[in-house]
C-alpha cells in the first residue's frame, strides 16, 4: 500500500489467473466466477457503457467512447481487485453468435482497508 493508502498493483505471472488475451469476456467472466472472483465494479456504468460493452455483466465499470472502444470489468476476491480490459470483437468474429468483447489485458491490485 502506498503512503496515501491507495492500492498497490502487484505483478503476477499471467498463468496465475484463468485469463488469456483474445478470450471472450463471457467466457472469462464464467471462469472467474467459478474461481471465486465476484463482480465489484468501480462505479455504476452508464446505459451507454452497457450498450458499448454488448453484454449484461454486473462487473462492468465503464467503456471508452473513443479510440479502441475499451471496456473495463472489475472483480474482487480475498482482498484483491482484478481489472479486466476488453476490446470489441473484429467484424469477422461478429458473424458468430458471440457477444461482447475479448480480453486485451488485466491486472490485480491488493485492496486494504483504510485506517
Amino acid at each position: 500500500v502506498s503512503a496515501v493508502g491507495m492500492p498497490v498493483a502487484l505483478a503476477q505471472p499471467r498463468g496465475v489467473l484463468p485469463l488469456s488475451a483474445g478470450q471472450p469476456i463471457l467466457e472469462a467472466d464464467a471462469v472467474l466466477l467459478a474461481s471465486g472472483w465476484r463482480p465489484h465494479p468501480q462505479q455504476e456504468p452508464m446505459a451507454l457503457d452497457q450498450r458499448r460493452a454488448g453484454v449484461p455483466l454486473s462487473s462492468l465499470s465503464a467503456c471508452s467512447g473513443t479510440g479502441h472502444g475499451f471496456c473495463r470489468f472489475d472483480y474482487r476476491r480475498n482482498g484483491r481487485q482484478l481489472s479486466v480490459v476488453t476490446i470489441p470483437i473484429s467484424q469477422r468474429s461478429r458473424q458468430t453468435s458471440q457477444l461482447g468483447g475479448v480480453v486485451k489485458r488485466w491486472w490485480v491490485e491488493t485492496v486494504q482497508s483504510r485506517r
